[in-house]
């Protein structure tokens, strides 16, 4: 893992990412979704290196505390970003509900899954937003 850059990795994660996004017409909030999920990933890959590291007990190189905080800062925008947006197509208010609850089983905890649906109910709250389809 020491041989990879932090190029290839992010690199190597936005085309993971993006190529398994279908391509469908959207209001700008399917773009946003894959803005966050690539952030959200970059993050996550990012911690595992530096646990990695910890774990081998080699220093972490210089500047990653500053990496790490633009990865933070980057990921935080995209979700910002992503939360400004109100899904005007079914499609997009289903991949909205799905990247929100996928965030909250990842990370594991009650309050994290609770976030999430509070969210989604102040974003499918606004004026225009289009609900998403019901699971059948």
């Amino acid at each position: 893992m020491a041989d990879l850059s932090r190029r290839t990795i992010l690199g190597t994660l936005l085309v993971v990412v993006t190529s398994r996004m279908p391509a469908l017409a959207s209001n700008g909030v399917l773009p946003a979704i894959r803005w966050a999920e690539t952030a959200d990933a970059a993050y996550l890959a990012s911690g595992r290196v530096a646990a990695d590291l910890a774990a081998a007990g080699l220093p972490m190189p210089a500047g990653w505390c500053a990496y790490r905080t633009s990865l933070a800062r980057v990921r935080r925008l995209a979700r910002l970003d992503l939360y400004a947006l109100t899904p005007t197509t079914p499609e997009s208010a289903a991949a909205l509900a799905a990247y929100h609850t996928a965030r909250g089983e990842r990370a594991g905890s009650t309050g994290a899954r609770r976030a999430a649906r509070r969210r989604l109910r102040k974003v499918f709250a606004r004026p225009g937003a289009v609900l998403p389809p019901r699971p059948t």
